[in-house]
């Protein structure tokens, strides 16, 4: 009797799909072995904290002579992409971790990139749609940071707001 063996692409394949199959289970199972919530990410460890966030436009309503055609659909009249939303995360999270949680809630699309990352794009909103120096900036508890919101972590009572910035003036 002829033994099948399977090649090296098929074996691949075979644990490649088996990865596909259990990722859903494993995840939430990873997750509790980490001590992270599975649907924030946010680690129970830490005292928990509870600071807002929102993602204002405002800023881009009020230079729409500078924005793309295409993103002008983007702009709530009211001006908050996302209201203000109060949010429960642990010391040490960062304000990026609390946009991106509060916005896969709401679910807004947040695209980041760079090492640290930035923020690229909130809810379709492009940086340069609204100029050449257009794009995502925030403040904290009223002041604007120029530090990576990768790094800046919240704290208790916090009151974090994402903006869409056509000008620096």
């Amino acid at each position: 009797m002829k033994k099948n063996k399977l090649s090296l692409r098929e074996t691949i394949m075979l644990l490649f799909l088996v990865v596909l199959l259990i990722e859903p289970f494993w995840r939430p199972l990873m997750a509790t072995i980490q001590g992270e919530d599975a649907t924030s990410g946010s680690s129970p460890a830490g005292e928990s904290i509870v600071c807002t966030v929102g993602v204002s436009v405002q800023p881009a309503l009020d230079n729409l002579d500078l924005m793309k055609e295409e993103s002008l659909a983007l702009l709530p009249e009211n001006g908050w992409m996302m209201e203000p939303v109060e949010m429960t995360v642990s010391e040490g999270t960062t304000c990026l971790e609390v946009l991106q949680w509060a916005c896969q809630e709401a679910k807004i699309p947040v695209v980041t990139s760079g090492d640290p990352p930035f923020v690229e794009s909130i809810g379709g909103l492009n940086n340069g749609d609204g100029g050449d120096v257009s794009g995502w900036t925030y403040t904290l508890n009223g002041e604007q940071l120029m530090v990576s919101a990768a790094i800046q972590t919240v704290q208790e009572g916090d009151e974090l707001v994402f903006s869409f910035a056509c000008t620096w003036e």
